[in-house]
């Protein structure tokens, strides 16, 4: 029997034979899952003109864009505004960088007041800072001022950003 002096080698190289069909095929099945979450990843497409103005609103609402201060700031916004009734409702957005500290104030400055008056504060979400509110029509035209604030308290508009000016539309 010239077999068992080959008994010490035929168990070991099953076992090695084993271990690297088992990693052969753990590899197969990782290399294979990851090509899948590839051909599951998000397309992105540049919008037509047509699609830019179904995100932008329905055209009942009017827009007017907000000009910076300060060229160097990097700030531009728009206030869309819908007349209804005797009332103005008005929507201003704005790209403004995040604060670390102080808010984003809008001011609304009549044509009759000598000063500006504080109207809301832009809170931070997806579209960047926003902020609404409702006026009445008598208020018009109206320019809009958007300012960083340090001191909240005071009534006074500490760094001007943007600046536009709100005006009836004749119908």
């Amino acid at each position: 029997m010239q077999f068992k002096k080959y008994y010490p080698f035929i168990v070991p190289t099953i076992a090695l034979l084993l271990v690297l069909f088992l990693a052969f095929r753990w590899y197969n099945l990782r290399t294979q899952r990851d090509a899948d979450l590839d051909q599951t990843s998000v397309e992105i497409e540049n919008l037509t003109a047509d699609e830019i103005e179904i995100v932008r609103g329905t055209e009942d609402v009017s827009t007017v864009n907000l000009e910076a201060e300060d060229d160097e700031q990097l700030a531009i916004g728009h206030v869309r505004y819908k007349i209804q009734g005797d009332k103005v409702l008005l929507n201003v957005s704005a790209e403004l960088q995040q604060l670390e500290s102080g808010v984003y104030q809008v001011w609304l400055k009549t044509e009759t007041a000598s000063q500006a008056q504080k109207a809301f504060i832009l809170a931070y979400g997806k579209g960047g800072y926003m902020g609404s509110a409702a006026l009445t029509i008598e208020e018009l035209p109206l320019e809009i001022i958007v300012s960083r604030e340090i001191n909240t308290i005071d009534d006074e508009i500490e760094v001007k950003l943007l600046r536009g000016l709100l005006e009836a539309e004749i119908e």
